[in-house]
């Protein structure tokens, strides 16, 4: 039994290598230096471990340093964008304060002009000595350059506050053409130079306040930077469009300079101050006018030979009959004299002014600045026409008058708004009150025309 029992002992002991005196001899120094690599691996891992840990310490370090950083950072960027919001709402604010002031100060200019204007226009028309009547062309074409200037500071002041809004109708394009031929005939041939027009058998839909202004600054350029030649006012079709173009042969543009002229308040080879007409709006206005429209413009220039500048403007297949077609409304003659006109505006020098021209043509003219002096002026009578101011004191406008006027006297009196505001607004209320519209400075011409019209 004793035997028996020994047996795992002995195997356990010669499985460690210790079972008899020469074994633990042989293995000891196998099993020393075993314990001695593993302690030395253990070392070695603790000395990984902290290693390791000291170089999570540092990297946490860092992400720490890091993220406080970013944080700094990001509430810099919020301090900087709270700044460029607050100078952003600064400055539209400020642009909106110089809108107001330009165009109040604008309309306030306007005022006096288009009392200058009247009374020159009355001298224009008097047989006076050929000093005088120098004198009066002198002063008639400085007062044109103001109204031009006034007018396009008013007009890039509406289109950069994006208060255009188009009025789309169908117009034919021999009637779009035609009051720009009328009225640029006479300064092409005062210029020595022949306007030649192709029209062709078009219609098109567009506002046609807007493409008239677009195509008359075209013609203008084109009439005041060329020598001598001719100028064309045509029409291409273009698939579903048709492409309306002025072409000249005046001095052109060389190529690194076509994006240039479109720059506010530039003037390309313009070094005296006598050559200079105007402040270089012009075509500021039509890029602005045309984004409004969505239609593309387009310019080509040849230097020494001529230019050509381009709108594409949507066709249509509907032809709307011609004005020459409508009834014909009977004619006397000059419809003017003795005929008795109401003019209505606050401004005493305006009022001066226009009866002094209307008296001129031979109407019996009555003044009056609000409706009160309007009734005691016509003593019962009601006039044949009424001219009146949009805006009138204490907030009242024109418009309310001529309906107060129309019916206290029951019956449809024709009447003509005459305004500096050139507002989508002022335009619709004269739509409803079905009057023409003549922006100051009032061009007499014009204003004979519509008199005329409305009293045939």
């Amino acid at each position: 039994m004793a035997k028996h029992s020994d047996d795992p002992q002995r195997a356990l002991s010669a499985l460690l290598g210790l079972g008899d005196q020469s074994a633990r001899k042989s293995h000891y120094p196998e099993l020393t230096a075993r314990l001695d690599e593993l302690e030395a691996e253990r070392k070695r891992y603790i000395r990984l471990n902290d290693e390791l840990e000291q170089r999570v310490a540092a990297r946490t370090d860092e992400l720490l340093e890091a993220n406080h950083n970013l944080q700094q950072q990001i509430a810099q960027r919020e301090q900087i964008e709270q700044d460029l919001r607050d100078a952003r709402d600064a400055a539209q604010a400020a642009n909106r304060s110089k809108d107001k002031y330009l165009a109040a100060a604008s309309h306030d200019l306007l005022q006096p002009l288009n009392a200058a204007r009247l009374l020159i226009a009355t001298l224009r028309e008097r047989q006076l000595p050929s000093v005088e009547q120098v004198l009066v062309e002198r002063t008639h074409q400085a007062l044109e350059g103001a109204e031009d200037l006034l007018t396009d500071l008013l007009d890039i002041s509406r289109l950069d506050q994006a208060a255009v809004k188009p009025d789309v109708a169908l117009y034919r394009l021999d009637e779009v053409f035609a009051p720009l031929v009328s009225e640029f005939q006479s300064v092409a041939q005062a210029a020595g130079l022949n306007l030649r027009v192709h029209t062709g058998h078009y219609a098109v839909r567009t506002d046609l306040r807007l493409l008239t202004r677009i195509l008359r600054n075209f013609l203008s350029n084109a009439c005041r930077y060329t020598d001598e030649g001719c100028i064309l006012l045509g029409a291409r079709r273009r698939g579903d469009c048709l492409r309306l173009e002025v072409w000249d042969t005046g001095r052109g543009i060389a190529a690194d300079r076509l994006e240039a002229i479109f720059l506010e308040f530039n003037q390309l080879d313009v070094g005296r101050a006598a050559d200079r007409k105007g402040v270089g709006l012009g075509l500021a206005i039509v890029e602005r006018i045309a984004e409004i429209l969505g239609y593309p413009i387009a310019v080509r220039s040849w230097p020494g030979r001529g230019s050509m500048f381009s709108i594409e403007v949507p066709l249509s297949a509907e032809m709307p009959v011609a004005i020459s077609q409508l009834p014909a409304q009977p004619s006397t003659g000059n419809p003017l004299p003795g005929r008795r006109l109401l003019v209505i505006d606050n401004e005493v020098s305006i009022l001066e002014s226009m009866s002094a021209l209307l008296g001129q043509w031979g109407c019996e003219v009555l003044t009056a600045t609000d409706q009160a002096g309007a009734l005691t002026a016509l003593q019962g009578r009601a006039p044949e026409l009424i001219l009146a101011d949009y805006h009138l004191d204490h907030g009242v406008v024109g418009c309310e008058v001529v309906k107060h006027l129309r019916e206290h006297f029951a019956c449809n009196i024709p009447a003509v708004i005459i305004t500096a505001d050139r507002t989508d607004q002022c335009r619709r209320a004269l739509r409803r009150l079905e009057a023409p519209l003549l922006n100051k400075p009032v061009k007499p011409g014009k204003l004979r025309a519509v008199l005329s019209q409305l009293l045939s």
